[in-house]
């Protein structure tokens, strides 16, 4: 009885231990932390931002709608980011546990013969003595059955356990802003290349038109030269320029199937007929433009997060790391039921047996292992801190870039449209004066060659235009949903 108190007393005593020393959740020091200016470079301190949009409001494409949906379900790379979510999670689940006690429970059955001749089979022999109880008696051969209950527990008095369950949530929680990042890239890639395509198709229609304009001129050249009016430079200088084209075609053609083939695999499936709008719907497509605040980077962006969250695990692990030099404090014991005979199996207090122990370990010669552990862990943090300072600085650059990039292409755009018009303009004007002989085949190739450079440039400007604005939105965090 006395035994048994004791060991309540130190039970209680080492609960209440690990009760009194709290372990308080890692946080960034103000000397960690980034200071970002207050708005962006030429931008208001408007605190509304299109990160806050999902992405089904922020293109107004249905076509790219039903495509974004698609990637988000079929995308492999995504899927992998899926799948390390789910790891970091059990991973989690693990280190919980390890802050309960082990507790198992057992049914063992034996049967040994001890030979007459040896120390066992003498001293059951000589047990077995008349004034013993038969049902005592020793039984040859020796028969075992026993059913019990067993625990094991590591007290978490210095909260390492609690520092490395923190790590495991912390590492989790980093697996979800992967994922989140891999979902943002991912909107944004789909979003680009289907934009690219748009932007090819309009190349073929464009140069389909040039070969259709080329084609003419050739023939009035040819009945120029008949009449002996211009020379058969001319003839061949407006077929040379139709073969070019031709080749150029081939080549955008070749892309278009090469980017449907690309834009394929980022939906994870096998090539088929991508459904798009029409270049004059991109043209006219307009974006939310509200940028937000610098500071709003830190709590939207999932790389930022990412960042964030490794400093706090790796100052995790310098913690449990200083608390490895402290001892370990072990308690274990089992009980159950034990008996040669079955009948006597559940007999109590006759056949019942128990155990309890604790221990108390701390590392001697393992000092120098330990202490490189610990060297290693903030090393870690070190490196994991100027990771951290840099993605923060990074965005904030990023950001500024696309803001600027977006605002003077939406002027560029209009000068381009204007610039098109002239050369268009310029086009008519020199087959006009060509069949009156005012001026020569070489101002009207002139012409035509610098309205296909401006148009070709318009789509591509176009094109870029959508593009930016969905990396801007991935670059403010958009998309958290």
């Amino acid at each position: 009885m006395k035994k048994n108190d004791t060991l309540k007393k130190y039970i209680a005593c080492v609960a209440l231990g690990a009760l009194l020393v709290g372990c308080k959740a890692p946080t960034l020091s103000q000397t960690e932390k980034v200071v970002l200016p207050e708005t962006f470079s030429g931008q208001t301190g408007d605190t509304v931002t299109v990160a806050s949009m999902s992405w089904k409001s922020f293109f107004p494409d249905t076509y790219l709608i039903a495509y974004i949906d698609t990637a988000l379900v079929n995308n492999h790379s995504f899927r992998q980011a899926l799948e390390q979510v789910s790891l970091s999670r059990e991973q989690l689940r693990m280190r919980k546990g390890a802050l309960l006690p082990e507790v198992a429970i057992g049914v063992s059955a034996g049967v040994q013969r001890f030979g007459d001749y040896t120390m066992d089979g003498v001293g059951n022999s000589t047990t077995n003595t008349p004034d013993l109880a038969s049902d005592k008696h020793i039984p040859d051969p020796y028969r075992n059955f026993n059913l019990g209950m067993t625990f094991q527990w590591e007290a978490d008095i210095w909260g390492k356990l609690t520092r490395k369950k923190q790590v495991a949530a912390l590492r989790w929680m980093q697996s979800v802003e992967a994922k989140q990042l891999m979902q943002t890239v991912l909107v944004s890639e789909v979003a680009a290349q289907y934009y690219h395509l748009i932007g090819l198709d309009k190349k073929c229609v464009i140069l389909e038109e040039e070969i259709q304009k080329t084609e003419k001129s050739y023939q009035l050249s040819n009945e120029l030269m008949k009449e002996g009016e211009v020379s058969s430079l001319s003839v061949n200088q407006f077929l040379s320029r139709g073969m070019k084209l031709k080749e150029m075609l081939l080549d955008v053609r070749q892309q278009v199937r090469e980017a449907e083939h690309a834009f394929a695999l980022l939906l994870g499936k096998l090539p088929f007929e991508v459904k798009r709008a029409s270049f004059e719907d991109l043209s006219a497509s307009t974006f939310p433009v509200s940028s937000g605040i610098p500071a709003q980077l830190i709590q939207n962006r999932p790389d930022i997060r990412t960042a964030e969250l490794e400093l706090l695990a790796t100052k995790a692990d310098v913690s449990a790391a200083r608390k490895a030099f402290f001892p370990s404090v072990v308690i274990g014991g089992g009980g159950g039921f034990n008996a040669f005979d079955l009948s006597k199996w559940f007999l109590s207090p006759a056949s019942l047996v128990y155990d309890l122990a604790a221990g108390i370990t701390a590392p001697i010669f393992k000092q120098n292992e330990v202490r490189a552990l610990l060297k290693q862990s903030k090393a870690r943090q070190r490196t994991a801190l100027l990771e951290y300072q840099y993605t923060v600085l990074k965005s904030y650059q990023e950001v500024t870039d696309l803001i600027v990039s977006a605002e003077q292409m939406k002027v560029r755009k209009q000068l381009k449209s204007e610039e098109s018009a002239v050369h268009h303009r310029s086009i008519e004007h020199a087959k006009e004066l060509f069949k009156t002989g005012f001026v020569s085949y070489l101002d009207v190739l002139s012409a035509d060659e610098r309205y296909l450079d401006c148009e070709l440039e318009r789509i591509d400007l176009n094109v870029s235009y959508c593009q930016v604005h969905s990396l801007l939105f991935r670059s403010l965090g958009g998309g958290r949903f």
